[in-house]
């Protein structure tokens, strides 16, 4: 799924002269209560009806629209008598189909964020382009016997859409290519990203691989980056070697990736359309011989071809959208607000072995009083929708604190946290599970417990059973499964539904080494979808491999937000000097 936040470029409002009259409505295209549209509506009078458009959304043409949220905000002016309107009729229209929904409340005499969720089926990117995408609001009459103000802040429209991407990359399987059949359609003149990945899964490479990146007659290069590498599994005789880092040479063609270890590289080349006919890209590397090749239909320049089709994240074209005045960033939703938490424990002084040494301490007075123990220390930080953020620290920092309040399993001492979307804890897998039932029946107690129906969990319990591996094992108590098919179990029911929010708590590390496999595939394929995703591990390369941010904890509080290679260094440096008690257990690469 992804996302993309517009305000219109173009606002007018129909002529009618037994309507009030819009002043300023200019204004409505900018989030700015300082600055706001309004009307001086009479008794019984109606607001003059606004059509709004000109959105530029920059989404492939067969991009598939699911919502249009359209976000704003009405009130009237605070007075004794002010003017009472119920909410507008809110209309979206694409090409001939309109499509009706009433905003929720009626004005107020304070602004207030308001949005209308449109659910849509069988609309394309290219039905919402141009003048085929409009937005009508239509305001009753003022029910008032006094006259009045109406303000209207601003519109903005959130587009969901789903899109194809195109992947080549090292041993991986793609779920889709451009065929010669079904190509690429672009045309001359046009620009779009081409991206190939390398992913080492052989070990520590003595030699650099190349990767001869094909780039017919058709096309030139305009640009080229490389994605930050992820280098892990080094071993202690490799300290002293030569970290390699990427380079391209434009001349022949030839990328060298930085991956030395076990882990990934990405190269992305910006690509101009020069002539027309139909071309094919692909990629040689040195281990697994030449990638599929996927086809581009070059037509003449006035070819009618969506912009950016090509690319690997939502991220990535953001930013580089960011730098051109053409367009709009897309939204960085916030679906986890973290606010000033803290969160505290009693911790007792002495132990107490049972009752009745208890109460005998308790006449006697001798009870002790508990000490307080602070895991989180005023934390604040907040995730958007799709980010993937690790969590570092040392042993006792509080890492699996912040999840269990995320996840609702505790509430904070102080402080507020927020999440929007449907949350899927990965905690303690089968946690919630009675050990004298079957399989069978934990299955639906599970999930009922995550909160899904019984009619929802027997049309996916064939799903459930196949990706458990538990075959006849599924009938009997799981007081006699061993602990990683009981983990096998708890996975396949929690994530039998995709969330909006992922919370990870050392779970990388689920049965044997083939499920961990398919495991890790699963919650990669996951991530790679849009899931928002907050991950507890103890191993760094875990971290580096799956996240693009990290937040570095210690002692209940943040020490470092930012880019997850540059804060997992800070931290390898840092544990330096930690003591042995706060090492056990963790992984540092």
């Amino acid at each position: 799924m992804t996302i993309q936040l517009r305000y219109p470029k173009k606002v007018t409002q129909k002529e009618d002269s037994k309507k009030s009259v819009w002043k300023d409505l200019d204004n409505i295209m900018l989030d700015d209560w300082d600055d706001v549209a309004s009307t001086c509506v009479s008794p019984g009078q109606e607001p003059a009806e606004i059509l709004i458009s000109d959105f530029n959304f920059n989404i492939p043409d067969d991009a598939r629209v699911s919502e249009v949220v359209v976000e704003h905000d009405f009130h009237k002016e605070s007075s004794q008598k002010p003017i009472e309107i119920e909410p507008p009729l809110i209309t979206l229209m694409i090409g001939d189909e309109e499509f009706e929904m009433h905003s929720f409340i009626n004005a107020d005499i304070y602004p207030a964020d308001r949005s209308v969720v449109i659910p849509l089926e069988d609309i394309e990117g290219k039905d919402v382009k141009g003048d085929n995408f409009k937005i009508k609001f239509d305001f009753p009459e003022n029910l008032n016997n006094d006259a009045g103000l109406l303000f209207f802040d601003f519109v903005r429209i959130r587009l969901v859409f789903d899109i194809k991407r195109y992947i080549l990359s090292s041993g991986e399987t793609n779920t889709y290519f451009p065929t010669e059949e079904e190509p690429i359609q672009l045309a001359v003149g046009d620009e779009f990203r081409y991206s190939l990945y390398f992913r080492n899964v052989n070990g520590v490479s003595t030699e650099r691989q190349e990767v001869k990146v094909n780039i017919p007659e058709g096309f030139e290069i305009v640009r080229y980056y490389f994605k930050a590498s992820k280098i892990n599994k080094l071993t202690d005789d490799d300290i002293d070697e030569e970290l390699y880092e990427d380079e391209f040479d434009e001349e022949t063609l030839i990328w060298h990736p930085s991956v030395r270890g076990k882990g990934s590289a990405a190269i992305r080349l910006v690509l101009k359309c020069v002539s027309e006919g139909t071309w094919t890209l692909s990629g040689y590397n040195e281990n697994f011989g030449v990638t599929r090749n996927f086809y581009v239909e070059v037509h003449d320049k006035d070819f009618e071809s969506p912009p950016n089709l090509f690319d690997e994240t939502t991220n990535v074209w953001g930013s580089e959208l960011g730098d051109n005045e053409e367009y709009q960033l897309m939204s960085q939703d916030v679906v986890i607000d973290v606010s000033h938490v803290s969160m505290e424990f009693k911790k007792p002084q002495e132990k107490v072995d049972n009752l009745k040494e208890y109460c005998i301490k308790w006449v006697k007075r001798e009870l002790k009083p508990k000490n307080k123990f602070r895991a989180l220390d005023d934390v604040s930080f907040s995730v958007n929708k799709g980010e993937r953020v690790g969590i570092i620290g040392f042993n006792g920092a509080g890492k699996s604190t912040i999840l269990k309040i995320l996840s609702g399993v505790l509430k904070p001492t102080k402080g507020e946290i927020q999440t929007y979307g449907t949350v899927a804890p990965l905690l303690e897998l089968g946690a919630g599970f009675d050990h004298n039932y079957s399989g069978r029946e934990n299955v639906f107690l599970n999930g009922a417990i995550l909160g899904y129906s019984r009619e929802f969990l027997e049309s996916k319990y064939d799903e459930i059973l196949e990706f458990s591996e538990l075959g006849d094992f599924i009938e009997i108590p799981i007081k006699n499964y061993s602990s990683g098919m009981v983990a096998k179990l708890g996975f396949s029911v929690a994530t039998i539904v995709e969330p909006d929010v992922l919370i990870l708590d050392e779970v990388l590390s689920v049965g044997d080494v083939k499920f961990q496999k398919k495991s890790g595939d699963k919650l990669k394929s996951m991530m790679g979808s849009g899931v928002t995703v907050l991950l507890v591990s103890h191993a760094t390369d875990n971290i580096r491999e799956l996240c693009t941010r990290a937040i570095w904890l210690d002692e209940g509080k943040v020490v470092m937000d930012g880019d997850v290679d540059y804060v997992c260094d800070a931290y390898i440096e840092a544990a330096k000097k930690a003591s042995e008690e706060q090492l056990s257990g963790l992984e540092l690469q």
